[in-house]
């Protein structure tokens, strides 16, 4: 049995405030044709293996609380095929928390609501409310809390991955360094479907920390600027993106990026 896990793009990601150690967020979030890949088969002891090596891997954490809560005792081997590049600020790590959520609802054949799964996947991560659904939503809170979002078109963006290493916790511990800009009500903009207006104006309160702490992604996002691109950064980063790239803006992000550096093209679900 085969469950896809999608990655995700941040549109816009303010922090808001902070609460016992957490910075609440408010972020309209986007899910894209990019996924990792889970197979779910039955097993005599409870095993997860991967085609790529990965630190502190929260499938189990995810499988433990899963057969916890609903006393399962069977055992199950899922085999992680990885492709949602790591470290980028896609949700790789909360869109395979909650595919594996779904897996195992479904491998069991407790076919429980989404709902009933919440309460797993908000002890597991904070983007993982919203991998759970896979729906464009606006989050908040510390990303526990969702709304779903009306629109009419679909998004695509042209993604690059530069060349750079960026922690969360340290561009968190950098982002509380710096000054807060002004509030914008994109939540507003969405309800109305106006995300011309939210395109515009979108930002990433992130960003300055991401900056500062890597010189090849600060030179990298400059030349881009330079460039007349509006381009925007997902989650803590570094990966980077256009929405609705024209044909001239794919062509002038080809010619400043190395050889090296991947870019491709991807679509919201």
């Amino acid at each position: 049995m085969i469950e896809k896990a999608y990655a995700k793009i941040n549109l816009t990601l303010e922090i808001v405030g902070k609460t016992k150690g957490y910075h609440l967020l408010e972020s309209i979030v986007i899910p894209i044709d990019l996924f990792d890949t889970l197979k779910f088969e039955k097993a005599t002891k409870d095993e997860v293996v991967s085609n790529v090596e990965i630190k502190n891997n929260n499938i189990y954490l995810a499988l433990n609380l899963f057969k916890k809560t609903f006393k399962i005792k069977d055992c199950v081997k899922i085999t992680l095929d990885k492709k949602i590049p790591i470290g980028f600020g896609l949700g790789g790590s909360s869109a395979d928390i909650s595919a594996t959520l779904r897996g195992l609802n479904r491998f069991f054949k407790l076919n429980k609501p989404l709902s009933e799964l919440e309460s797993l996947a908000n002890k597991l991560g904070s983007d993982t409310l919203f991998c759970l659904y896979n729906k464009r939503a606006f989050i908040f809170g510390r990303g526990e809390q969702i709304k779903f979002l009306p629109y009419d078109k679909k998004l695509t963006f042209l993604i690059i991955y530069p060349e750079a290493t960026l922690l969360t916790k340290e561009v968190f511990e950098q982002a509380a360094k710096t000054n807060k800009k002004a509030y914008f009500n994109f939540l507003n903009y969405a309800l109305q479907n106006d995300y011309q207006t939210i395109i515009d104006n979108s930002k990433n309160d992130l960003l300055a920390a991401s900056l500062a702490l890597s010189e090849p992604f600060k030179n990298l996002y400059q030349k881009l600027k330079n460039k007349g691109l509006n381009v925007k950064m997902s989650g803590s980063g570094p990966a980077l993106f256009i929405v609705n790239p024209k044909e001239e803006e794919f062509k002038n992000v080809k010619e400043i990026l190395e050889d090296s550096t991947k870019f491709e093209i991807r679509k919201e679900i």
